[in-house]
């Protein structure tokens, strides 16, 4: 070695003992402060990050000449916002936290002990969304604002809290739980148990209870999972989940297996945020991830009722209002446990709201209301406003009963509160149902379209017990366009406005029924009393009618048959489902034996009865009047449901002798 490299190797050994040596001055002096001097400048550097006004009243330690640092703190408290109660957000008796000192020089903040005696935490989130655990003062103004950021804490090696008490009051979901913490790895019974969180209290006015129990904590790294396991009870439904935190302990990096049962889907709503359908008693799995603010709901398999469910949902939750896109799949669907998604069962208490917007107290049960044909649940339209989603349903094997559906397909899109189902199908061997409906529910009672098609529905599909032949035959072309304002189906029909159409180009009836309209009822009569099959050719039948304010009024009721032709008249209140409506049949042919009484069909839609009106003999009038006046729109009328019906063979006959037959009696 030369001498300058010799001098400057001396030099270079003195300058890093110099800066040793300082750093160990540093320690000791640092180690003899008094470190409730720095009391006051911690508290303002701490409350100007967290947004929370924090103070240390008791005193502060440091303890740094060690391998593991470490911080005490004696009575920690951190204020809540303004606007908020006196009540701190949190107050704690004694904070200690040890890091770790090798991996801090590595980059990675490792704490190998935290303890927190007596820590009381009061979270409240209010209605408007404004929450005291946010750095904001003020209620979000937009549902499309970025979501917050799960928490993300450091890997802790030992956590070690003593009589913890956490109390959450969340107005938007209806929770309020007043629970325990507890995590002491040493002296737990179980040693797999580092971490125990209990609590109780109720979601939406109903029963609540939580616990969730954490793994060993000893020798945990930010590279090897966390495992955790939960059990949720709330009201009539439950959960229990075995998971992982990935990256311990950042809560946007989670998986777990979790099972779910309960009454009614929609009562999930204030645990999830989700506007689900009402549904029959459930039970479903399945395999659940979370990255940030994604969530993937994958391997959906469970019942709903007595039908199969299974597919794969996501949320992503990266902004106030939720989206969530599904794709689900039923092989074996009752048709019944469809009629929860319209409220046609009753719905049970604890879907809806227990309390009035604003309100504290419960509302008054209301009496039970009469059985209705359309069902009267009501939309939840803040639900409907607080996600959107997009939906795609199918199912390939229906059991519907004596209908003889084999498959169902439904996509519903909900973007800004405005919910657009389309299409919803219905297939049968011979035809199908189909429409759209869109329904508005910015505003609190929603606006509602439905354009409703029946589509070469052959009619003999739909048989009575036994073997005995359909009392109809043909193919049915049919179309329903309302519109209305309502938040339940029920609702909706009282105000609806629009048109209904039913068409049968032709087929065939049993010869009873067209000879029960009023032609001959001693021979009605016989042919049903003998249950003679003989069939009665169908040339055109057509049943119109316009629907104003809820009431359907018939404006042409046709069913023009072999012998007989059959008109009608009268009017169905929607509202309360009350029928009036009247068939009357005029010959084809004399008749020796005649009494011209209509048949009355009275009732409600839900549960109809026929009489035979011979109280009121009507005049008689010829086919051909009775077509004139009854058809002389037809050829519109049959273009609303399908422009090519006016061309078919029958009806277009029926047509011609409306316009074209002279008015000639043939009941003298």
């Amino acid at each position: 070695m030369n001498p300058r490299q010799r001098s400057i190797f001396r030099y270079g050994a003195w300058g890093v003992l110099a800066v040793v040596g300082l750093l160990v001055a540093l320690l000791v002096i640092a180690s003899l402060l008094d470190w409730d001097l720095f009391k006051g400048p911690v508290a303002r550097a701490a409350s100007a990050a967290s947004g929370r006004t924090i103070s240390i009243p008791g005193h502060l330690h440091v303890h740094l000449w060690s391998r593991t640092p470490t911080v005490t703190i004696q009575d920690l408290r951190v204020a809540n916002p303004p606007w908020e109660i006196p009540r701190p957000l949190l107050q704690l008796q004694r904070l200690q936290i040890q890091v770790e000192l090798s991996q801090l020089l590595r980059g990675h903040l490792v704490l190998r002990r935290v303890e927190l005696d007596q820590p009381d935490l009061y979270l409240h989130r209010e209605r408007s969304g404004r929450a005291n655990w946010t750095s904001e003062n003020t209620a979000p103004t937009s549902s499309t604002a970025p979501a917050k950021k799960p928490f993300n804490l450091p890997a802790i090696h030992q956590l070690v809290i003593q009589s913890g008490k956490v109390d959450l009051l969340d107005d938007v979901r209806r929770l309020q739980i007043n629970g325990t913490i507890q995590a002491n790895e040493r002296t737990a019974a179980n040693p797999a148990e580092g971490f125990h969180i209990r609590g109780q209290g109720s979601i939406n006015q109903e029963p609540f209870s939580m616990d969730v129990t954490g793994g060993a904590l000893y020798g945990i790294s930010p590279d090897h999972p966390y495992p955790f396991a939960l059990s949720i009870k709330a009201g009539q439904n439950q959960i229990d989940a075995a998971g992982r935190v990935l990256k311990p302990f950042d809560l946007g990096q989670i998986e777990l297996q979790a099972s779910v049962r309960g009454q009614d889907l929609a009562e999930l709503y204030y645990l999830t945020q989700l506007a689900l359908p009402n549904s029959p008693p459930f039970k479903v799995q399945a395999h659940i991830s979370r990255n940030g603010q994604h969530i993937a709901v994958h391997d959906i398999k469970g019942l709903l009722g007595s039908s199969d469910i299974g597919g794969n949902l996501d949320v992503d939750a990266s902004h106030k209002r939720p989206m969530l896109v599904a794709n689900l799949t039923s092989t074996h669907l009752l048709l019944s446990d469809l009629g929860a998604l319209t409220g046609t069962r009753a719905t049970t208490a604890a879907s809806l709201d227990k309390t009035a917007s604003g309100s504290s107290t419960p509302e008054k049960a209301p009496p039970a209301p009469p059985k209705h044909l359309f069902p009267d649940a009501r939309l939840q339209t803040n639900r409907v406003r607080a996600m959107d989603g997009d939906v795609q349903f199918k199912a390939t094997a229906i059991e519907a009963g004596k209908v003889p559906f084999k498959q169902v397909t439904l996509h519903a899109k909900l973007q800004d509160g405005v919910l657009i189902l389309d299409p919803v199908k219905f297939e049968m061997p011979q035809g199908r149902f189909s429409g759209s409906v869109h329904l508005d529910a910015r505003q609190q009672v929603p606006k509602v379209r439905l354009d409703l098609r029946a589509i070469n529905i052959r009619l003999d599909q739909f048989k009575g017990g036994g073997a005995a032949a359909a009392p109809l035959d043909g193919v049915l072309q049919a179309r329903a366009v309302l519109q209305g304002n309502g938040d339940s189906v029920h609702a909706l029909m009282s105000d609806a406005n629009g048109s209904l159409v039913a068409i049968i180009p032709h087929g065939d009836i049993r010869s009873a029924f067209a000879e029960l309209t009023g032609v001959d009822v001693a021979a009605g009569v016989g042919l049903v009393l003998t249950k003679d099959q003989q069939r009665a050719a169908i040339r055109c039948g057509v049943a119109r009618f316009a629907i104003n304010d809820g009431t359907a009024s018939a404006q042409n009721i046709v069913l023009d048959t072999q012998n007989v032709l059959i008109t009608g008249h009268g009017k169905i209140n929607l509202g309360s489902e009350q029928l009036d409506l009247t068939l009357q049949g005029q010959p084809k042919k004399l008749r020796l034996v005649r009494l011209r009484a209509p048949v009355d069909i009275r009732g409600q839609l839900a549960k109809p009865s026929f009489a035979l009106d011979q109280a009121h003999l009507l005049k008689q009038g010829g086919v051909a009047a009775a077509l004139g006046t009854l058809l002389t729109p037809l050829a519109a009328v049959l273009a609303f449901v399908d422009p090519g019906l006016a061309k078919d063979q029958d009806c277009s006959q029926l047509l011609a002798q409306a316009h074209g037959a002279p008015a000639v009696s043939l009941s003298k």
